[in-house]
């Protein structure tokens, strides 16, 4: 399929977020339909101000994600570190760590809503990249945190069904308001961790 030049970003309830994405031929990945739809990723994931972006939140069932923090796209986590932009295609993990870790996620699928989670600490990651070249990548922190959640993606998942207890999760808005927050709510670390950082506690 070729995506439109905006598309609309799915939001939760569309059943195509909710079905594993099919393995992409890699000999597809240099065709012109391919490298559009790559960049048209790269540019939604930019101009919604995403730390990521799957292929089916914009309507295009592929394993294809895009990841990348800059300047340009910081405002929604403005204390996460820099990550290269980078497209990663058919990616999968390859190990990960005993160790776990907390953050606060969002997603653009679900507006509206944030929630406290814990992931393994650290991956290793392997994939392809636009070029349909091999990639593999070991991850910690925040980019390992990003990636899961963008895979989580790719498998019909989406972050509410990682939240642990309701009461961790939280409106969008409130988090704008943290410094305001009751003394140790919803939990003393999730109340003291800004977005874009990872607490190794609950």
């Amino acid at each position: 399929m070729r995506l439109n030049e905006n598309p609309e970003v799915l939001l939760m309830g569309h059943p195509l977020l909710f079905q594993e994405q099919p393995q992409v031929v890699v000999g597809d990945i240099a065709s012109d339909d391919f490298q559009h739809n790559l960049e048209i990723l790269k540019q939604k994931q930019v101009s919604t101000q995403g730390v990521g972006l799957a292929a089916p939140q914009l309507g295009w069932s592929a394993r294809v994600l895009s990841v990348g923090i800059s300047e340009i796209n910081r405002s929604r986590y403005p204390q996460a570190p820099d990550i290269p932009f980078q497209f990663w295609i058919n990616p999968q993990i390859s190990d990960f760590s005993q160790t776990t870790c907390w953050t606060w996620e969002a997603c653009l699928s679900v507006p509206g809503m944030r929630a406290w989670i814990e992931r393994p600490e650290s991956i290793t990651v392997a994939g392809y990249n636009e070029l349909g070249e091999r990639q593999e990548k070991a991850l910690t922190g925040f980019p390992a945190r990003v990636m899961q959640h963008e895979l989580d993606h790719l498998n019909g998942k989406l972050f509410p069904m990682r939240v642990e207890d309701k009461s961790l999760i939280i409106p969008n808005l409130s988090i704008e308001h943290q410094e305001s927050w009751a003394e140790g709510w919803p939990t003393e670390n999730a109340h003291k961790t800004p977005r874009g950082q990872i607490s190794q506690h609950r």
